[in-house]
Parts: C-alpha cells; sequence; structure tokens
C-alpha cells in the first residue's frame, strides 16, 4: 500500500512537471491530483527537492524501460533499433501536439545550475541513457555495421546530446522537422 502511494504520488509529479515544469506546481497540486493529505506527502518525501529528484528518476526508469523495448529487439540490426526509437519517438511528440518535451531536459533548462543535487541527479540519468545507446552502438561496430573512428561512449554522448536539443527545438516551433533533420544527419552524417 505505501509504495502504491509513493507510486501514485510519483506518476502524478511526472504527468505535471512534464507539462508545467518543476517551478510551475506546487505541493498542493500533486495532493489534489493523487487526494492525499498534505502530511501524508511529507511521508515519502523530505522536500519539493527530493520529490523533485525522485520524479526524475522515476520518469528515467520509465523512459530506459521504452529506449531497451527499441535498443534491445533483437529482430532489428542495431542501427535500425536507433532509427525505429527515434521515429517512435517522432510521432509521440506529434501526438502530444509538441507540448511537453522530454522531463530530463526540461528540468536541465530550468533547474541545472540552480540546485546541485538536482544538477547531480540529471546528470546520473542521462549517462544511464547514454549507456543503453553505447551499449547499442558497439554491437553495430562488432558486427561491422558502423566504421566509426569515434568510441562508442562519444556516438551515444553525441546521441543524447542532439536528441535533447531536438526535443528542446521541437516543443519551441511546434514542429517535427527538429527532430527530422537530427534523424537523417544521424543517418547520413554520424552513424554511417
Amino acid at each position: 500500500m505505501k509504495t502504491e502511494i509513493k507510486d501514485k504520488i510519483l506518476n502524478a509529479g511526472v504527468n505535471i512537471i512534464a507539462k508545467k515544469g518543476y517551478n510551475g506546481i506546487g505541493i498542493q497540486e500533486i495532493l489534489n491530483e493523487v487526494n492525499i493529505p498534505k502530511g501524508s506527502f511529507y511521508h515519502y518525501f523530505k522536500s519539493k527537492e527530493d520529490f523533485g529528484i525522485q520524479v526524475i528518476k522515476k520518469y528515467t526508469d520509465d523512459s530506459l524501460v521504452y529506449i531497451n523495448s527499441f535498443l534491445e529487439n533483437t529482430n532489428l540490426n542495431p542501427l535500425q533499433r536507433i532509427y525505429a526509437l527515434f521515429y517512435d519517438v517522432q510521432k509521440a511528440y506529434i501526438e502530444k501536439e509538441f507540448k511537453e518535451g522530454c522531463l530530463l531536459g526540461n528540468c536541465s533548462t530550468e533547474l541545472g545550475g540552480q540546485k546541485i543535487n538536482v544538477s547531480t541527479t540529471l546528470e546520473n540519468e542521462f549517462m544511464k541513457m547514454e549507456n543503453i545507446f553505447s551499449k547499442c552502438i558497439e554491437e553495430a561496430q562488432v558486427i561491422g555495421q558502423l566504421n566509426s573512428n569515434n568510441s562508442p561512449d562519444e556516438l551515444a554522448s553525441f546521441i543524447v546530446n542532439g536528441w535533447e536539443g531536438a526535443i528542446l527545438r521541437m516543443k519551441s516551433s511546434r514542429n517535427i522537422k527538429p527532430m527530422k533533420t537530427f534523424i537523417e544527419l544521424l543517418k547520413t552524417k554520424i552513424l554511417n
């Protein structure tokens, strides 16, 4: 029961922070969403910052399940897996009308320079994403699908950085062009 309530609070936090940002919400809004008293919130979280950090980790855990569903799909070769992921991401942002963006990217621009604990958490979560891309890229190199002088870690870092930048631009421009450009250059210039 205790874990269910905490998960319910974190899920509400992910949804609300993705739409409004961290500074744009109050604890009461979260409590209203999940219908629990204020004292219960502090039973699960030390502070709003602790809540924000746990929301970031929850979002990443869920995102990694999604990303891995593509990058570990052995029915496709490694590079096809990466492109399939990004094509699916495109569809998701179109369906959401470019309103949400990536919670990690949003929190980075909003909080990254302000709160050291949040910055550290964000960097750790981005590294988790880079690591799973790196494994897929390394597999592509081992089977001879990718002949790059760059290490898998460097390419994975570039991909995550480029992806996040494309998402930010998509959100601000409210169109898919930044993601399409990112994927096209990834296919023709970076992972070729």
